[in-house]
């Protein structure tokens, strides 16, 4: 592809002004550095170009410009930046300030509401009655894989029992498709159909899989076979190629090796605009199942551009994360226009007591009765 001007303009001034003396030139440096990168390096970047042309972004990186040239602080510039990335992609494309293993670090839980504790992000189980239980899952990080495992298998008889799940996915922001896989022995109906995803092969990329690991996941042996396995399918193609993660086709048709035997009647996923990334790769998978209804608000819409790594920008002070692989489902199926739909629609809850009422309207669904609020 041919340089545009910006991105020869953002190669001299990252040689000239390596040393930039104020905030406003740093973040200028930064900035400058980040179109021609995603060109190269980004999966959804050249597809975004495309779809909404060149004046757009020279538009978007000249009124981005100006602003950063005047960035008083880091902090400033911190947002300029963000906003950039945002002019290309709304999901899986940010800046983050601070080093790579500041940047992978997990980010705390929020509290609901000022004032209140954040809420935990391991996984529970909560009997509701002696035909309904609720599997609260506000995360699919890597770090939970194993809780969300025991979990499922301690309370194995209590789930066998009860003929309706409520599984809360709201506020889920996602992490790894490993961890939610132990819930698909119980909830699909046997074959699933799965499209894969394609690795772009890039020195930046390859770099990118094999430090991403000891960043995320030290000591985690799926993680390193997995990014393993992505250095392997990358360097099996010249620099610019895309490549499947597998290595054979993209489209499959599985069946659980082990599925329970007793198995949910029926499944209501709750989902809101914060399921995004693997739980919404996650709906994708469910919802394949007859038994299975989602619930609630479209999701985030962040999954067509995915397995995001880090690349540390000019100024030495914040990473450009960015994805590194694109979905076989393009360009038919698109997640990132407007997320996943839910099949039966709840409005937003204006509050923590409505969200929560959510849950009471789903079981009673589930047992019979209405989704109606009680005070209509």
């Amino acid at each position: 592809m041919k340089l545009h001007s910006w991105a020869l303009a953002a190669l001299t001034l990252a040689s000239t002004h390596a040393a930039a003396a104020t905030p406003g030139e740093l973040c200028v440096q930064d900035l400058r550095a980040i179109p021609p990168f995603l060109l190269e390096n980004d999966t959804g970047a050249r597809a975004h170009l495309e779809q909404k042309g060149q004046a757009y972004f020279d538009l978007a990186l000249a009124t981005a410009t100006t602003a950063a040239a005047t960035a008083a602080d880091a902090k400033a510039c911190d947002a300029i930046l963000e906003n950039y990335v945002g002019m290309w992609r709304k999901g899986h494309l940010h800046v983050k300030p601070g080093s790579a293993q500041d940047v992978a670090k997990p980010s705390p839980a929020q509290p609901a509401a000022p004032g209140q504790p954040a809420p935990s992000k391991e996984p529970s189980l909560q009997v509701l009655s002696g035909n309904t239980v609720l599997l609260n899952l506000p995360s699919f990080h890597g770090r939970y894989r194993a809780a969300v495992a025991t979990l499922l298998d301690t309370h194995r008889a209590a789930l066998a029992a009860r003929p309706n799940w409520i599984l809360d996915v709201r506020r889920n922001g996602g992490g790894s498709d490993s961890t939610y896989a132990p819930l698909l022995q119980w909830i699909s109906s046997d074959e699933t159909v799965r499209l894969g995803a394609e690795w772009l092969s890039t020195p930046a990329n390859i770099a990118g899989q094999e430090s991403v690991c000891a960043l995320l996941a030290p000591g985690d042996k799926a993680c390193a076979d997995f990014a393993a396995q992505a250095v392997t399918q990358m360097r099996s193609v010249k620099p610019g190629e895309y490549v499947a993660q597998n290595g054979t086709d993209l489209v499959s048709y599985a069946r659980q090796d082990t599925p329970e035997p007793r198995r949910p009647v029926r499944v209501a996923v709750l989902i809101d605009r914060d399921c995004a990334s693997s739980c919404e790769e996650f709906l994708l998978a469910a919802r394949q199942s007859f038994h299975v209804k989602l619930i609630g608000r479209n999701s985030h819409g962040a999954l067509d551009y995915s397995n995001l790594r880090l690349h540390a920008l000019p100024s030495g002070v914040r990473q450009l994360q960015y994805a590194t692989s694109r979905s076989a489902r393009l360009p038919q199926l698109q997640v990132d226009l407007g997320g996943i739909m839910p099949d039966i629609y709840l409005p937003p809850p204006k509050e923590e007591a409505a969200r929560a009422q959510e849950i009471v309207r789903v079981q009673r669904w589930l047992e019979g009765g209405t989704l109606r609020p009680d005070n209509i």
